[in-house]
């Protein structure tokens, strides 16, 4: 009985620490806005790349972009689940007048996550 249970922790605690470095990855993934942008231009920049180079790297990290939202797609269900409960939770410590406010962040957000969809 003992063993069970410690294989069951053991699958519970591996199953959290896998969820955690999926929701951090998907985190850096999902939010891929401006400063992911800057961030390329930053980067290009200090390594001095040519207009050829800067193509070659935009096709790289294109590409891993792509492949990470295939591999976020299984869970991605899963991952707004958790998201919009956390977004009520918030709403209930919020004001009207802040709820209001972030309302209107959160309709900035995603106009801009469909407007990086279909680009």
């Amino acid at each position: 009985m003992q063993r069970s249970k410690n294989l069951a922790f053991t699958f519970l605690l591996g199953a959290v620490l896998v969820g955690g470095a999926l929701g951090f990855t998907a985190d850096r993934v999902l939010s891929n806005d401006r400063s992911a942008n800057d961030s390329r231009i930053k980067l290009y920049d200090q390594l001095e790349l040519n207009a050829a180079q800067r193509t070659t790297f935009d096709s790289i990290l294109d590409d891993r972009h792509r492949k990470f939202n295939e591999v976020l797609k299984p869970v991605r269900p899963q991952m707004d689940s958790v998201r919009e409960k956390a977004r009520d939770a918030m709403r209930t410590a919020l004001d009207a007048e802040q709820l209001s406010r972030f309302e209107d962040i959160l309709r900035s957000q995603r106009r801009s996550s469909e407007r990086r969809e279909n680009d």
